[in-house]
C-alpha cells in the first residue's frame, strides 16, 4: 500500500485522494486469489483486462481510463499494487 500511496502522491495527487484510492483498493481481492477461484470452481477465462486507472473513475475523480501497462500486468504480485480494476470474461467448463 505505501508503494500505491507514494506513486499517487508523485502525481500531485491530494492526500484526501490517495486516501479514497487507497480505501477501495483494500476492500479487494488479490488477482491470483481470483484466479484460483476461477480455476477451483472449474471455469476457464476468456478474456481478461486490466486497468491501471479503473474506468469507473472517471466519474467518480475525473480520471480519464487506462489499461495497465503490458509489462506490469505479467508480474504476478507488483501487478496487485498498480492495477486498480480488471474486468474478466470468465466460462464455466464441463
Amino acid at each position: 500500500m505505501s508503494l500505491f500511496k507514494g506513486i499517487l502522491k508523485s502525481f500531485g495527487e491530494t492526500t484526501t485522494f490517495v486516501e479514497n484510492l487507497a480505501e477501495i483498493k483494500e476492500t479487494g481481492i488479490s488477482i491470483e486469489r481470483f484466479q484460483r477461484l476461477i480455476k477451483r470452481n472449474n471455469y476457464s477465462i476468456q478474456k481478461r483486462t486490466f486497468y491501471f486507472i479503473n474506468p469507473i473513475y472517471k466519474y467518480k475523480f475525473e480520471l480519464k481510463a487506462r489499461k495497465q501497462n503490458s509489462i506490469i500486468r505479467k508480474i504476478p504480485y507488483l501487478r496487485n499494487f498498480l492495477t486498480t480494476c480488471m474486468y474478466y470474461l470468465v466460462r464455466k467448463e464441463d
